[in-house]
């Protein structure tokens, strides 16, 4: 069996939580900023099926695009103020088998029928607490090529929230269950719409156990994975069901999918090992 043993090169909790507020702070402005001059006076959430796919791509993916560097930036930055080696401090000094990198990938995008079951039943129980963020980014992603989404929407998330909260916020205590819960329920929580961090909920907790187990490596290419085949998912007709279409989600898939994420989650845990502490001097 091959493992893989990640030492952990601390950042410390405090100073972790104040990257994590710091990066909201700045990726929130830095697209709005970019909204504001690109397509002023247009309100996004309310008029979208009437905004022309020139000014989304325009306006929306580079403030997407903005956003997120804003995320990668601070990530990158804390652990070099704090003086820490940067890969090990974000969990990139190693790899993982080739199964490990395939199974966590095909175990991210299998959750997405729990997202969605959790994100419908959300709706119906509680309708008044959703902020229409999913049905907007649903709209932007069926009215623009998937050349001009794929950066916005899959390489850019994928690269600076694992490397946010997989990096600097999970490796800010020590392995465990604690860890674990921590970086999973933060990053859903940053997510704001509450039924869009209802979605991702289950993903961020996956991702936190993969990245806890192996390294940032492994949990990068799953959510950029799972992001890009969300994306062709919202262009296929016979992908395109569940919360926010005319078709509900076939039961089966619901089923199939958490057995082939417990399978996923074996080939994981076949893998590796729990990842060990590196004491900071």
């Amino acid at each position: 069996m091959s493992v893989v043993a990640v030492p952990v090169e601390r950042l410390g909790f405090g100073r972790a939580l104040a990257a994590v507020a710091t990066a909201f702070v700045i990726a929130q402005l830095a697209g709005k900023v970019i909204v504001d001059v690109m397509a002023p006076g247009v309100n996004f959430g309310a008029s979208l099926a009437q905004v022309a796919p020139a000014l989304l791509a325009r306006s929306v993916v580079p403030s997407m695009l903005a956003s997120e560097l804003a995320l990668l930036a601070v990530a990158l930055a804390t652990p070099l103020i704090a003086a820490l080696p940067l890969r090990a401090a974000l969990g990139l000094e190693h790899g993982a088998p080739v199964s490990v990198f395939a199974a966590a990938a095909v175990g991210t995008i299998l959750l997405g029928p729990l997202g969605d079951t959790l994100m419908s039943a959300l709706s119906a129980h509680f309708p008044s607490l959703g902020m229409g963020t999913v049905d907007a980014l649903r709209g932007i992603a069926q009215k623009l090529p998937l050349a001009l989404l794929w950066p916005a929407f899959a390489l850019a998330p994928g690269l600076a929230e694992e490397l946010l909260f997989r990096g600097v916020l999970q490796r800010s205590v020590a392995p465990g269950v604690f860890a674990v819960g921590l970086s999973g329920v933060g990053f859903a929580l940053f997510h704001v719409d509450p039924v869009h961090v209802a979605g991702v909920l289950p993903l961020g907790l996956f991702l936190a156990w993969v990245g806890q187990r192996a390294s940032t490596r492994v949990t990068v290419l799953a959510h950029v994975l799972n992001n890009s085949f969300a994306l062709l998912a919202i262009k296929s007709e016979a992908l395109d069901v569940g919360y926010g279409t005319e078709r509900d989600l076939p039961p089966l898939w619901l089923a199939g999918s958490l057995v082939g994420v417990a399978i996923c989650a074996w080939v994981v845990a076949r893998g590796t090992e729990p990842t060990r502490v590196k004491p900071v001097g």
